[in-house]
């Protein structure tokens, strides 16, 4: 029997790393600009992960989920044998801007939803730099006009001492990249799931933590 997605959410929120090792989490993000956004966490049907001893050598069957924006529930596929709806949350949502030109930094502080979601990465970046009071400020960049490693590159530059996530750090040929963050307290951790993007089910292939610091979960 499925996973209820309320349940499943909740584990996500107590430990976020150990969920993401286990269950896929594909990501609808938003099209309004960065802020306070209701989704829907929802199961999206059987995937795989790594397994404990043998890694991606033995993938492990497993359960996935997707998050997406109220407005893009619309006309999505009901899956057999899981609940339609799923569970309605509030998270702190980062659009997607089209280039540097168009970036905006979304600060994320000790205020509103302990949770921020971002639509996938398949050749973006995503740039953290610390904010007062222990916050982070965040921004998801497309690669408009250039590629992906020289966008990646080009906020390096102009942004002494941020810690980038792009191109270089995925193959975005074959892999799309999950980015959330979950607050606990006041400590913000926010978390790449790297998927298979060539076997259509988003199965893991591994997951980092990357802000504070980066490590392999």
């Amino acid at each position: 029997m499925p996973i209820d997605p309320q349940v499943a959410y909740n584990s996500l929120i107590a430990g976020a790393g150990a969920f993401l090792n286990k269950y896929p989490i594909r990501i609808f993000g938003a099209t309004v600009a960065s802020g306070v956004t209701g989704y829907r966490f929802r199961n999206r049907g059987v995937s795989k992960r790594p397994g404990t001893i043998m890694n991606t050598l033995r993938m492990k069957p497993t359960e996935s989920f997707e998050i997406r924006s109220d407005a893009a529930m619309l006309g999505v596929p009901v899956v057999p044998g899981v609940p339609v709806n799923g569970h309605v949350f509030q998270a702190h949502s980062v659009h997607m801007d089209l280039g540097i030109g168009a970036m905006n930094f979304y600060n994320l502080g000790g205020g509103g939803p302990n949770i921020m979601v971002t639509g996938q990465l398949t050749g973006c970046s995503f740039i953290m730099t610390a904010g007062a009071g222990g916050s982070v400020n965040v921004a998801h960049v497309s690669p408009t006009g250039t590629t992906g490693v020289l966008l990646r590159a080009a906020l390096a530059a102009a942004n002494a001492g941020a810690q980038i996530y792009g191109v270089g750090q995925y193959d975005h040929n074959d892999r799309t990249v999950s980015i959330m963050g979950v607050r606990t307290g006041t400590t913000w951790r926010i978390y790449a799931q790297k998927h298979d993007a060539t076997t259509y089910d988003y199965r893991i292939k591994s997951v980092y933590q990357i802000w504070p610091n980066r490590m392999k979960l």
